[in-house]
Formats: structure tokens, sequence, C-alpha cells
């Protein structure tokens, strides 16, 4: 295997999740055995070295281990490449990347990909099944749940679309894209940069190599500096102004001057499932899916779990599942989607915030939100924007005093603005808990 013009043989992957199997499984592939790390010293290490040809395992403290003799690192996207030890070794002559960057030198078909804080999955998924209308081979992969290593060897694949986190983004130095976005930016994973700004530009490393950036036109930070305006295309909620530009006008999906398709039409709500859409158009167009496939995917596309999601009752009242909103970017997207709703809106939300700031939601609260609900260890930090705010103890609890304030007409919205993982293992958990509470309203 060569990567940058070197014979590459001394390989350690760092992080054996998924993505850290299936870039050792891929290595093999390449003839390269490499050394496996873990920081969990209760792994089984003589169980993974038979896995993996008799790798040798390391289980133990970055600090501890001298990565002077590998030429690459290959770190899971949940390791910080800040870590002191991954420094050192960068100091020391190792090449330090993720699974997206060995994938960039081993694809040989187009590649869009789509990065965000907020709808970058339900775009990768949209845009999946745009292609399919279109009967083009693609496969959604990355942050998505394919580890696009056991995908990039298979001939038969005719585009790749990928979902890509800061996280991987921060260790991919030469993908080359047929078309990309960075969807919008919020507060998210402050714990992890040195501010919005710092965030901001590892989602925007996505244009490095890109033939046609796709900007949001109404969010700056989507915008890298380095790259002039003029070689973008851009979407937006307001009228385009060109062929560049796609927009609303009139109530209807927009590329200039030319509609597309009434958003009204579309199976999935919400003004932020407008964008998604009109992104999804954009990017499908440079790999010529035919707006007729894609605006026929719109009408069908019912969304994904726990974005939005509408839970089938019949009590009249529209119970909507956004648990995969871990951040203040995802809800404000839902609040402002639902904003034309003439019933009242009643929001559950709350859990672990991740040390995000939640000001931003303080007048949406105030303005759209009848009733507030709040659960999990920093459900008091919504009480400091809305007093008036109900804390409770359980989403079972949750979803019945929702059920008190709802009538006929109305919306009930969970949209958590924080992190599962202080009440659940994941959001499809707090999501499933969620939908199990309203099937248990039925019972009483």
């Amino acid at each position: 295997m060569f990567i940058n013009g070197q014979k590459i043989e001394h390989v350690a992957v760092i992080g054996l999740g998924l993505t850290g199997r299936s870039c050792a499984s891929f290595l093999l592939k390449q003839n390269i055995v490499p050394t496996l790390v873990d920081t969990r010293i209760n792994l089984n290490a003589k169980a993974l070295s038979e896995t993996f040809n008799n790798a040798n395992v390391m289980l133990d403290a970055l600090d501890n281990i001298d990565f002077s003799v590998f030429q690459i690192l290959v770190v899971s996207p949940g390791l910080a490449i800040s870590h002191p030890a991954l420094v050192k070794a960068k100091e020391q002559g190792c090449l330090i990347v993720g699974d997206i960057e060995l994938f960039a030198h081993f694809v040989k078909v187009p590649v869009i990909a789509i990065t965000g804080s907020n709808g970058k999955t339900t775009v990768t998924s949209l845009l999946a099944e745009m292609a399919k209308e279109s009967g083009v081979k693609a496969i959604a992969a990355g942050n998505i749940g394919l580890p696009v290593l056991d995908v990039v060897l298979d001939d038969s694949i005719e585009l790749f679309i990928l979902e890509l986190s800061s996280f991987q983004l921060e260790t991919t130095y030469n993908l080359v894209l047929k078309a990309a976005t960075v969807l919008n930016i919020s507060d998210d994973h402050m714990d992890r940069y040195d501010g919005l700004t710092d965030y901001a530009l590892a989602k925007q490393r996505i244009y490095q190599h890109c033939q046609t950036p796709l900007i949001n036109r109404q969010d700056s930070l989507t915008l890298a500096p380095n790259i002039p305006h003029n070689l973008c295309q851009s979407f937006g909620l307001d009228k385009p102004t060109n062929m560049l530009e796609f927009g609303l006008d009139n109530g209807y999906l927009m590329q200039g001057s030319k509609k597309l398709m009434l958003a009204s039409d579309m199976a999935i709500v919400g003004q932020h499932n407008h964008l998604n859409a009109l992104a999804a158009i954009a990017l499908g167009l440079q790999v010529d899916l035919p707006v007729e496939a894609m605006t026929k995917t719109l009408k069908a596309f019912g969304g994904l779990e726990h974005r939005c999601q509408k839970i089938p009752t019949n009590d009249g009242i529209l119970w909507l599942n956004d648990s995969k909103a871990t951040n203040v970017g995802a809800t404000l997207a839902a609040l402002e989607g639902l904003a034309d709703h003439k019933g009242k809106l009643i929001v559950i939300a709350g859990g672990d915030a991740k040390g995000g700031d939640l000001t931003p939601l303080k007048i949406p609260f105030q303005k759209n939100v009848s009733e507030l609900i709040v659960m999990g260890q920093d459900a008091a930090l919504f009480q400091t924007i809305n007093s008036h705010a109900h804390i409770i103890s359980t989403i079972n609890d949750a979803v019945v005093l929702a059920a008190s304030f709802a009538q006929q007409g109305d919306i009930v919205l969970l949209s958590p603005a924080c992190a599962s993982i202080d009440m659940f293992d994941n959001y499809m958990q707090r999501g499933q808990h969620f939908i199990d509470a309203i099937g248990r309203l039925r019972e009483c």
C-alpha cells in the first residue's frame, strides 16, 4: 500500500470499535498486519489478535505507548487528535489519519459528502433514495453507520454518498469530492472544540478538494473563508436570484426561476426539511440525477426514525419524536419548522447539554412554545431561560404531563437539545421510550 508516494508497512489502529475493526480488516486486505491499540484494558487481547491475523494488541493508556515506530496511526473519530500522545507522534513523523483518508486513496467513483450540525443523516439518506429512484447504484456510508472501508473496493458501486462528522474530517486530507455541503453550524461538541469558530473550521475541511461547494447562504459559518463565494452554489429559505441558488418562492422549491415542486407535496414536514430537500436536490444535480426522480422521492420519503418522526395515534394530537436533536441547533430547527402551526406546541427537552449554550432557545421557547417540560441532569438550566418550565423525572412522566396539556390539533414535540447519555444508552433508546410512553396512554 502506498500513501502520498510512500510505501506503508508499519501501521497502528487506535480505537477498536466498529470503525477501528473495519480499518484493521481493510489493512489486512492490503497485506498489512496492523498493531491494534485501545485504552480499554478489559478487552480480550487474545481474541482480537486471532481475529486479525495474529496482530500485536496493545491495551494501555496512549501516553505509555511509543508510536514513533509507526508510519501511520489510523485513529478512531472518537479520539481527539489533540491528545498529547498523538501530538507527540505527529512531531516524530507519524501521519495521523482516519478511515475516510484511507478511503480517499482507494475510491474510484464519484463521491458526494455531507456534514453539518444537523440534518446530515436526513440529507444523506434522502440523496441515497434519490439515486436509487434514478437507477444509480449508490451507497450511503461514513458516519451514517456503514464503514466506508467495508465497501470501497466494491466495483458495482457507482456513487458514494458520505455523511461525515467534524471528528472524521479532522483526519481527512485528500478526499476528492464531486460536491459537498456544510448544511449548518450550531453550538455542539463544545467539550472538544475551542469555540464555535474552531468547530466550524473542522466542518469546512470538507471543501478541501471539492469540485462544487454547496453552502447555506443564510449561515455564514458554512462558507470556508478561503473559497470564493462565486465558486459555490447555495441554498436557503429565501427566493433564489440565479440558477446557482436553490430556495423557496410562493410555496415552491426553486432552482433560480425554475419551479421544482410544491413544498407542501413533500412527505416530511417543517421548514428545516425544506432546506434538507433543497440541499439534496442541489447535490443530486451535480451527479446528473434527474429532477423528476428526485421530486418523486421527496413526495414519498417519510423521514427517519427519531428525526421529527410522526407517531401514529388516534387522539388528534400530532406527536413528534425528534430524539436525534442532541444539540440546541437541532431543536431550533424543529421549532422554526413548526412555527406556522396554529395549535399549541408542547415541548419535552433536557438531558446532557454537553457544555452548550442554551440561551438561543430562550426567545423561541417564549414565542412558540405553550408548555415546556424538561428532564435530565441539566433540566435546571432550562429553567434559567424559561422560569415556567416543568421539571419531571422520567420520560413517561413527561408524556403523561404533555397529554394533560394537549388537545386535538396540538403538537407534542420531543426535541431535547441535549445528549441522552445521562438517562439512556443513546438517543434511539430515548426516542423509543417516548414512543412506548405514548402507547401506554391508550392503556390508561
